[in-house]
């Protein structure tokens, strides 16, 4: 889904830009109403990866761990939802 919407994105935002590839209204709707679904998944696939890192390199324990991230992904959102 990430790859989905990192598409999705680039191509709204060149065609943005650009004012070709799609209607500059459709681009502009594009590009600003589904950043917030690509911010989620970038979060998700990026936390992910962190978990399993700290994992692989026996860092701390488990639920600690795993609080710890989920804190960060919900304070990361609502970051981004107050710059918004």
């Amino acid at each position: 889904m990430l790859l989905i919407f990192m598409i999705i994105f680039l191509i709204s935002g060149y065609a943005w830009s650009h004012k070709i590839l799609l209607p500059l209204q459709m681009a502009k709707n594009m590009h600003t109403e589904l950043d917030l679904f690509l911010v989620v998944f970038f979060l998700v696939h990026s936390l992910i990866g962190i978990r399993f890192a700290l994992a692989r390199w026996r860092v701390g324990h488990s639920r600690l761990v795993n609080v710890l991230l989920i804190a960060i992904g919900i304070l990361s959102f609502w970051y981004i939802l107050s710059i918004r």
